[in-house]
């Protein structure tokens, strides 16, 4: 019983990150009628209004606010179906998850290991921690859709963690590692494509490689620094190093497929699935296919792989120590 709560409090949490991400990506323009100029129009600037200048600024800077604005879920007649649909979704499984996650722990603790009573106090924490940040969000400050998305990523690995432990389905020990790496990679290629698209920069890399011109730029990482657009080099330099974060993680999940082949050759298969479909998600966002659509996906496949990692790990944990009781 207490796996299945914990599988459908996961699912809801795919769901939320899923609905987040397309309500965000919507209000910052992604996907706009005339894509990619509608998008570039409406790149907020740091440039202070100056003659010649004032009116570009200005406008980049009202589109950020109309975006925040929507986003908050101010009444607003111009918002399409799919995004009220997306804004009651959120809402509804944010609530299920969070009473979900509540039942998992009060009921089920007794009868969990260590492995799944560390998960499920880091599933509570998170689920409080995330409540608690939901009262600033939106906001122009990156560190805040940072730590939603992240919250969300680490809330569904938890929970998968913890069904996974509940199983009694175990994998090779040498497996965890190489799945707690790859989580964290998950984590860092999510800080990456936050600041990406904090920085109006998801059209900066059409190309394969998108060297050509680029340039690292530390302080475009910074999630404390507000909302606002980069240098065409700069935002190179974003998607090359999220692209460079994304081939290690393939490798890691292909170094992970290969252990576990023989034992559990249809977890390999799905992982293997779930790292191509993330790829070539982040192809179609560069190069303009259905936009919307694609960076929603690809954030929801960022959690269906958290998700499968943590069970990957979950597993690992369960191996090594037995269920206490079958709950």
């Amino acid at each position: 019983m207490i796996r299945a709560l914990a599988l459908a409090a996961c699912l809801l949490t795919v769901c939320i990150t899923a609905s987040s991400a397309f309500i965000r990506h919507w209000g910052n323009g992604v996907g706009c009628e005339g894509w990619p100029d509608c998008y570039r129009a409406g790149r907020p600037s740091e440039a202070a209004p100056g003659p010649g200048a004032g009116a570009g600024a200005s406008a980049g800077r009202s589109a950020l606010d109309a975006a925040v604005a929507t986003i908050a879920n101010v009444p607003s007649a111009e918002a399409p179906p799919p995004v009220r649909i997306a804004r009651a979704l959120h809402r509804m499984s944010a609530t299920l998850a969070g009473v979900l996650v509540l039942l998992v722990v009060v009921f089920g603790w007794s009868s969990m290991g260590a492995g799944a009573r560390v998960a499920a106090a880091v599933a509570l924490a998170d689920t409080v921690f995330l409540s608690w940040l939901g009262r600033y969000t939106p906001h122009d400050l990156p560190l805040v859709t940072l730590g939603n998305l992240v919250g969300g990523l680490l809330l569904a690995a938890a929970l998968a963690w913890i069904a996974a432990a509940r199983s009694g389905r175990g994998v090779a020990p040498g497996a965890r590692g190489v799945a707690v790496a790859a989580l964290v990679l998950v984590g860092l290629l999510a800080w990456g494509g936050t600041m990406i698209g904090a920085r109006h920069a998801i059209d900066a890399c059409a190309t394969p490689l998108c060297a050509s011109g680029a340039r690292f730029d530390a302080a475009a990482l910074d999630p404390t620094r507000a909302a606002v657009a980069v240098d065409a080099a700069a935002a190179r330099g974003l998607h090359v190093a999220h692209r460079l974060a994304g081939m290690l993680l393939a490798i890691a999940v292909a170094l992970l497929a290969l252990r576990l082949r023989a034992a559990r050759p249809v977890v390999a298969a799905w992982l293997a699935l779930l790292v191509a479909a993330q790829l070539l998600l982040g192809v179609g966002t560069a190069l303009g296919t259905q936009p919307l659509l694609t960076t929603t996906l690809h954030n929801a496949v960022a959690a269906l792989l958290a998700v499968a990692l943590a069970a990957v790990a979950g597993s690992a944990t369960a191996a090594a120590a037995p269920r206490r009781s079958s709950g």
